[in-house]
Formats: structure tokens, C-alpha cells, sequence
């Protein structure tokens, strides 16, 4: 049984639209969730809103927004290494990363290469 049979359905909803590459529904979805939620989870789930914000505004041209919302959000998953919600939170602050590296070579305008785009996956616990 995935760790995702274990999950908030609201989290399981906005990790698959992250995985879609639609971070504003993401985004969305999580945040309306975690503005009720009390769980020690709590800033993770801030975290993930932060880093599908982050490669929205990235596709939108929005370089200096999307970094600051990434690495923000890094501070937060670091916390939650190696995996918390039944998430590879380790993997996504790679991915993150990857992300926020390749921000400080890119040349404007330029998009972000498909094999850096996170991805979510939720483990086992």
C-alpha cells in the first residue's frame, strides 16, 4: 500500500497537479488546506505551495519572484528531510536545488530545462 493511501486527500489532489505541471491549481488546492490544517505538517505544506508559486511565476518570466519563492521554501522542506506526509521531501530540496542552480546561468527569458522540473513522490514511511 503507497504512502498515498495514508494521505490528506487535498495533498494527494495537489501533488498529482504539481506532477501535471499545473502549479497554480497546486497551489490552490494545498493552500486552501493548509490554511485549516494544525499538524506539525503544517510547514511543508507551506513549502510545497511555495515552491509550485515559485515555478509558476518562473513560467511567466518572473525569474527574481520564482527564486525567492524557491528558496524560502527550501528552508522550510529542510526541516522535513528525508520524508514527512509520506513525501521524498529530501528529493524534492534536490530538485529545488537544481532549480534555484540553473536560475543563476540561465539566460532570460530561457525555459527551464524539462529534466530539472520537480517532481513529487510520495514513499514509504
Amino acid at each position: 500500500m503507497s504512502s498515498s493511501s495514508f494521505a490528506p486527500p487535498a495533498l494527494v489532489q495537489a501533488v498529482a497537479e504539481f506532477n501535471a505541471g499545473e502549479f497554480f491549481a497546486c497551489h490552490d488546492t494545498l493552500e486552501a488546506f493548509w490554511l485549516s490544517d494544525v499538524s506539525p505538517e503544517r510547514d511543508l505544506y507551506k513549502a510545497v505551495i511555495q515552491v509550485a508559486a515559485g515555478l509558476y511565476h518562473l513560467g511567466n518570466g518572473n525569474v527574481r519572484g520564482c527564486r525567492k519563492l524557491l528558496l524560502r521554501a527550501t528552508g522550510y522542506l529542510t526541516r522535513f528531510v528525508p520524508r514527512a506526509a509520506g513525501l521524498d521531501v529530501a528529493g524534492l530540496v534536490v530538485m529545488t536545488q537544481a532549480v534555484l542552480a540553473w536560475l543563476e546561468t540561465a539566460s532570460p527569458g530561457e525555459p527551464l530545462p524539462a529534466q530539472l522540473v520537480p517532481h513529487i513522490a510520495f514513499t514509504a514511511d
